[in-house]
Parts: structure tokens; C-alpha cells; sequence
């Protein structure tokens, strides 16, 4: 308990210092939880009145339910792993964590608490909200409540004391030091089945569906269960909360939780130590006195100055990192996914195939945001302690964030003009949106890359105790709000030549005056949308202090 209260009252220290911080992270936090909220209870509501799901409504929307925590449940699962390694084996307060007169376990109590955290709480704050507008919407009694919230906790402990197990069992049978290396490819392998796993079942087919094969399906879906699963568990006794009864699916659900922890606990009672020291890089460094000329993918960057140099740094730690360079790989399989998924649908009408084309500017805005807050937002904070280095040397705070942005942006360049580009290609747009989506990718990628580095810049964490923690803060979510805000916007925007479009397929606006102006205006949108969080960030910056 005493390391968990230093905890509480190093996050209390840290509240009261700036409030206003996490006040503004709380208010867009809590602008997303009302929009999840209210989306909640029109779908339950048009669920109820759908007249193709009749008697089946509440069959249906159970197992809607259990396709969420299924669905959140193995996200947390593929990332677990590597979160677990970074928490339990990499933080830098480990070695004074364990020199304290504490057994190992507790250290250990602890590490596991924050993995949780990071690996969990936001699939779990995000799936909160469903379940207060189910019960809203059916008129739950007070004690669905609290069971819902308890069954949602006890589902995402189970594959975090797997990932804990995993871990503590990797620490004693892979080679000391590569540890990391053979746990990010695991978590590699295992999101790369997942993602064609899930794009193996082929959503396309449900449009070529008769109505009465929909409603066939329907009825199939309804009766499909698999009640093995801690996942039917939970649905089970969210759903025999909302009539009022305590269902022995909660008991069972909890009991597997509180079983796995006790195990991955009694295990970690005398290897975690061990474990920790052997997954030190015992590895003895080969020195060599000859002095040795920058390679040859270096010499452009120095010709860019100072900042060259913390690009040629940043290039190297990104190539050394495990826990970096396997979110390049996670994002190949992602933009993988979602061009074979375009390529999928099948539409005949031009009209049909614009609208898909407008639909998919929105999602491929969300998909920048959400590889944004992994590649972009950290990169100020991935400095450390070591940032009092940059913080005294002759770079100014503004070339700090301007490298940084440099920096990130080529990926994410590379990943919006491709995807937009191949978007194009694949839906066959008409001309105007064939531009347009291109176009959308470019704009995504400078926006989210500003804000990603900007705010945090603004919002550093240099004192996280491993990367992970970084985005889990009130920066972290002000990105993540304004990064998908922006991406409506840019949906909103693009919607005049989608319109232009429908109306007459064959013309090409950015020929005419009317389409010169749009550019301009998309091009004010996208230098506002990248310079004014930049400038921001290198003023909070500017400001910043160590201790603050």
C-alpha cells in the first residue's frame, strides 16, 4: 500500500500544480463520453424500433454487446504484451522501486496496476459510456450499475495478467537482453492475425443481401453464442444486471480474474527480481578508438544544421527501439487492411461509388489520429530527462519542435498520400474526388503531425517511466479530441465537391474558379491546422522548466 499511496500522492502533487491542465483534458474527455453516450441510446432506440429485429431486439443487441468486448478485448490482448515488457522490465524508477525494503512482489503489485492503466483504461472509458446509455435507455434498476462496471473491469484484468504471465515467463527462457525483441515480434504476429482475422469475415457481403437474408441472418446472429468465452461472460451479466439479477456469469468472470492474478502474483513472488536482472543488456560493448565518419544516410540530414543532428538521433533510437520500430509494422498491417477492404467493395453506380469515397475522407482521418498519438505526440517527451541537453544548448525551443515535426512527418506523409491516392484508385472516384482524396491524406497528415508534435510539446512527459504512460495524460486526449474534431471538419469541408460531384459525376471543379478558391481555403485550413499548435507547443515549451 505505501507504494501506492506514493503514486496517489505523486498524481494529487502533480493536480494541484496544474489544474488547469487537467481540467481542459477532462472537459474534451468528457465531451467524447457525452457523443458515445448519446450515439449509444439512438441505437438502442432504433434497434428497438427496427421492424426487420422485432422479437429478436433484445437477442441482438447482447450479442452486439459481446462483439464490443470481444472486439476491445483482443486489442487490449495484442498490445499487452509489449505494454507489460515496458512496464514491468523498463521503467526507469525500477531500480529504485526495488533497492526499497519492500518484498519484490509488491514492486511487481504495483508495475501490474499501472499496465492495467495503460493498457486498458481507455478501451475501458470508452466502453463506459455504452453501457450507462443501454441502461438509461431501458430503464435499468440502480444495481445494474455498478455490476456492469465491475464485469468490465474483471474482463480486461484477464488479458492483462496473461500478458504479465507471458512476460515474467519470457524474462526466464529468452536470451538476456533480447527480450523486448522477441516480445514485440510476438505482438507483432499476433495484431497481424488479428487484423486479417477480422478482415477474413468479408462486412462487404451484407449489402448484396435480400432484405429476407438480412433478417434470416439476423435471427442467426441472434442464436450464435459462444458461452466459453469470458467475453459471452460479460455480456451474460451486463445483460442480467439490466433486469435486476446477479447472474452466475459475474461470479464466474470474477473468479477467473481474481485466479489468473493470484498465479501471475505467487510467480512473480520469486522471479520478478531475477527476471528484471536478466533482462538487463548484459551484453559487453565492443569498443573500437578509430574514428569513424557519419554513413552515408546521414550526411543529407547534417546538411540541415543543428536540427540534422537530432534527426540522425531520433533515426537511430527509432531503429534500436523495439517497442518504436513495431508500430511501423502494426501500421503497414493496418494500411494493408484497409486498401484490401476498399478494393472489396463492389458498387456499379458512379453515384454509389463517390459516396463510398466520401465516407472513406472520414475514416481515413480517424486512422491518421489514431497512428498520430503513437508516432507524432510522443516525440518531444521520448527525450526524457536527458532534455536539459537541448534545454541548454543553442537550439531554441521552436527548432526543437520544428525537428521534431520534420521528423515525423515523412511517415505520415508517406501513409496519408498513399492511402488517400490508393483510396482513389481502387473505388474508381470521378474525377473531382479522385483529387480530392489525395488531397484529404496531405492535409490529414500535416494537421495531425502538427498537433501530434505541438501539444506534445505543450503537454511533455519527461519524467513518464516508459513510453507507453506518455499519451495517457490530459495532452493525450486534448490530441485525441481535437485530432478527430478535425477530422469531422475536414469530412464537412470535402463535402461540397462530393456534392458537386453527385450532381454531375464528369465535371472536374478544381478547373473552375469555384474549385481554385476551395483549394486556397483547404490550404489556409491545413496551415492553420499545423503552424498554430507548433507555435503553441514551442512557446509552452519555451516556458518549460524541469519540475514543472
Amino acid at each position: 500500500m505505501i507504494l501506492f499511496a506514493m503514486r496517489l500522492r505523486g498524481l494529487l502533487n502533480d493536480l494541484k500544480k496544474r489544474p488547469g491542465r487537467y481540467l481542459f483534458g477532462w472537459f474534451f474527455l468528457a465531451l467524447v463520453f457525452w457523443g458515445i453516450l448519446a450515439a449509444t441510446r439512438y441505437g438502442v432506440g432504433f434497434i428497438d424500433r427496427y421492424p426487420a429485429v422485432g422479437s429478436i431486439a433484445d437477442a441482438v443487441m447482447q450479442r452486439s454487446l459481446e462483439g464490443l468486448f470481444s472486439m476491445l478485448t483482443l486489442g487490449v490482448a495484442f498490445s499487452v504484451l509489449t505494454t507489460a515488457i515496458t512496464t514491468l522490465y523498463s521503467s526507469h524508477d525500477l531500480p529504485f522501486l526495488l533497492s526499497l525494503p519492500v518484498p519484490p512482489e509488491r514492486v511487481f503489485y504495483l508495475k501490474v496496476a499501472e499496465t492495467y492503466i495503460n493498457a486498458a483504461l481507455l478501451p475501458a472509458i470508452f466502453t463506459i459510456p455504452v453501457l450507462l446509455g443501454l441502461g438509461l435507455e431501458r430503464s435499468a434498476p440502480w444495481l445494474y450499475y455498478p455490476l456492469a462496471l465491475f464485469s468490465l473491469l474483471a474482463l480486461y484484468a484477464i488479458p492483462v495478467a496473461l500478458g504479465s504471465f507471458i512476460a515474467l515467463f519470457l524474462m526466464r527462457i529468452a536470451p538476456a537482453g533480447r527480450v523486448k525483441e522477441i516480445s514485440t515480434a510476438l505482438s507483432v504476429v499476433l495484431a497481424a492475425a488479428l487484423i486479417f482475422g477480422l478482415r477474413a469475415l468479408r462486412p462487404e457481403q451484407l449489402a448484396a443481401m435480400s432484405p429476407e437474408a438480412f433478417e434470416a441472418l439476423l435471427q442467426r446472429f441472434a442464436e450464435f453464442r459462444i458461452g466459453w468465452l469470458p467475453t459471452s461472460w460479460t455480456s451474460g451479466a451486463v445483460w442480467g444486471a439490466l433486469e435486476g439479477k446477479v447472474t452466475p456469469a459475474i461470479f464466474i468472470l470474477a473468479g477467473l480474474s481474481l485466479v489468473l492474478l493470484f498465479l501471475v502474483a505467487r510467480l512473480a513472488a520469486f522471479a520478478y527480481r531475477d527476471g528484471w536482472i536478466r533482462g538487463l543488456d548484459s551484453g559487453a560493448p565492443k569498443l573500437d578508438s578509430r574514428a569513424k565518419g557519419p554513413s552515408f544516410w546521414e550526411r543529407p540530414f547534417y546538411l540541415l544544421g543543428r536540427g540534422g543532428s537530432i534527426m540522425v538521433k531520433d533515426n537511430r533510437l527509432l531503429l534500436r527501439d523495439p517497442s518504436q520500430w513495431s508500430q511501423l509494422l502494426v501500421l503497414t498491417a493496418l494500411a494493408g487492411v484497409y486498401l484490401v477492404s476498399l478494393s472489396s467493395v463492389e458498387v456499379d453506380l458512379q453515384r454509389f461509388k463517390d459516396a463510398v469515397g466520401t465516407m472513406n475522407l472520414m475514416f481515413l482521418g480517424f486512422l491518421m489520429s489514431g497512428i498520430g498519438i503513437r508516432m507524432a505526440y510522443p516525440a518531444v517527451s521520448l527525450e526524457g530527462e536527458g532534455f536539459w541537453l537541448l534545454k541548454t544548448s543553442a537550439l531554441k525551443p521552436k527548432q526543437i519542435v520544428m525537428t521534431k515535426f520534420w521528423h515525423s512527418l515523412p511517415l505520415m506523409l508517406i501513409l496519408g498520400l498513399g492511402l488517400g491516392t490508393s483510396a482513389a484508385f481502387l473505388i474508381d472516384l470521378s474525377p473531382t474526388l479522385a483529387i480530392a482524396s489525395p488531397l484529404a491524406g496531405i492535409s490529414s497528415a500535416f494537421v495531425i503531425s502538427g498537433l501530434g508534435v505541438g501539444l506534445g510539446a505543450a503537454f511533455p512527459r519527461f519524467d513518464a517511466t516508459n513510453p507507453s504512460e506518455i499519451p495517457m495524460s490530459a495532452g493525450g486526449l486534448l490530441y485525441m479530441t481535437l485530432s478527430l474534431i478535425y477530422a469531422a471538419l475536414l469530412t464537412t469541408v470535402f463535402a461540397w465537391p462530393a456534392w458537386r460531384t453527385l450532381r454531375n459525376p464528369t465535371e472536374v471543379l478544381w478547373l473552375q474558379s469555384e474549385g481554385v478558391l476551395f483549394l486556397l481555403g483547404i490550404l489556409l485550413l491545413t496551415l492553420l491546422g499545423t503552424f498554430l499548435p507548433l507555435i503553441f507547443g514551442s512557446y509552452s515549451l519555451s516556458k518549460y522548466e524541469p519540475g514543472d
